[in-house]
């Protein structure tokens, strides 16, 4: 589902991707994920993400399973520099309801994230923001999914 830009005309839909789908893309190759990296690639897809969600994964990159895989990290952050635009920091909007708290703390900076960049869509693996979709489907116009669940709903082959 495209969102419109200023002057009505569809445009990509954006999307925030939480740090394990980015992993699952610049580490392991996931086949589920490959189809939202060709899209991203192609400028099919317009993928966003801020200071806070950069660092998390610059971090995550870090963790000894990393480390022993040898992954190249400075080449990963590249990566997502190039594939996803850099928001700048900035309070969520004001609304008539809260945004859901995640029970995963940790996780609410993606929902925080997906709000601000009025995105279409946020893309998880993580049970706790996945049974938030129904409510920021209706209240807040962008939807949580799992990879394989986004690429078939909104990623063209």
């Amino acid at each position: 589902m495209p969102y419109s830009d200023a002057e009505g005309v569809n445009a990509v839909p954006r999307v925030v991707l939480d740090s394990n789908v980015w992993i699952d893309i610049l580490v392991f190759d996931d086949p589920a994920t490959r189809p939202i990296l060709a899209a991203l690639e192609r400028g099919d897809l317009a993928a966003t993400i801020d200071a806070r969600c950069f660092a998390e994964l610059a971090h995550v990159l870090d963790y000894p399973q990393f480390v022993a895989r040898a992954v190249d990290k400075a080449a990963a952050l590249a990566a997502v520099r190039r594939l996803a635009a850099l928001m700048p920091e900035q309070a969520v909007p004001a609304e008539s309801a809260p945004l859901p708290k995640c029970r995963d703390r940790d996780d609410q900076k993606f929902l925080e994230l997906a709000h601000a960049a009025k995105a279409d869509w946020l893309v998880s693996k993580d049970r706790a923001l996945l049974k938030l979709n129904k409510r920021t489907s209706r209240d807040f116009g962008f939807r949580i999914a799992e990879p394989a669940k986004f690429v078939l709903d909104s990623v063209s082959p």
